[in-house]
């Protein structure tokens, strides 16, 4: 599977969002709704990209108790999304009961399934994390493999993860189980709060299925061409 690009539209408002989904033209076909957008304009916003001919990535981490997370996703199915999330560390029993209802809600209703992807560790935690917490692991690579087999074997499609821990998720789990990566800044961009980040060319090298890009393409002057060169960069 080739590397393709999502883009994040991490805005408050609907116009700045819409505005540069048509900056970008044909350039992106896949975007992220995260928190911030989805409270502010959720609706709106997914209705224009799904009419306008785009994927939808829909980024709201749910975590929470298993039949609080399954009937919220499956409200989220009436959007008609692409991709969906929720945080690994709800559990494997929350994981499972997302899946299992899921698959039946798409089954009965002749729905395509979006995929169902799962955070493992935030790109902004370190091992620091893992320790202030007592989590019984020896590093954040460990810790994200083993999230990573918890969501496999609860039926999901691959996990959002870090660039840096990608060959090991693929390794042990196999080329066919996707990997989401945040946290990819191409050389001329800056890391802001992200800490285990790559480029979009090692992303590529390291076998990432999608690349999650949101400032050094958002914040530009000029987006279209900030797009272009990462794309540039990834056909090399």
């Amino acid at each position: 599977m080739d590397t393709n690009i999502i883009v994040a539209l991490d805005f408050p408002e609907f116009s700045k969002a819409a505005d540069l989904v048509t900056d970008l033209s044909d350039t992106v076909d896949f975007y992220k709704v995260g928190l911030e957008s989805f409270i502010s304009c959720g609706e709106k916003l997914i209705d224009f990209l799904k009419s306008n001919g785009k994927k939808v990535f829909l980024d709201l981490k749910f975590h929470d108790i298993p039949n609080t997370v399954a009937s919220a996703s499956i409200v989220c199915l009436k959007y008609d999304i692409d991709m969906l999330n929720v945080h690994a560390q709800g559990g494997s029993q929350m994981m499972s009961t997302v899946s299992s209802e899921i698959e039946h809600y798409c089954s009965k209703h002749n729905l395509q399934k979006p995929y169902l992807i799962a955070v493992t560790l935030l790109t902004s935690l370190s091992d620091n994390h893992l320790k202030e917490y007592k989590i019984n692991a020896k590093n954040t690579l460990e810790y994200v493999v083993d999230l990573a087999k918890i969501t496999r074997e609860s039926g999901f499609d691959g996990v959002v993860a870090s660039a840096r821990e990608v060959s090991a998720i693929k390794n042990t789990l196999g080329q066919s189980f996707l990997a989401v990566t945040p946290g990819i800044r191409p050389t001329w961009a800056v890391k802001n709060d992200q800490q285990r980040v790559v480029t979009p060319s090692e992303a590529k090298k390291i076998g990432c299925d999608y690349i999650v890009i949101g400032r050094p393409i958002t914040a530009s002057s000029k987006p279209y061409e900030a797009a272009e060169k990462i794309l540039e960069e990834l056909n090399d």
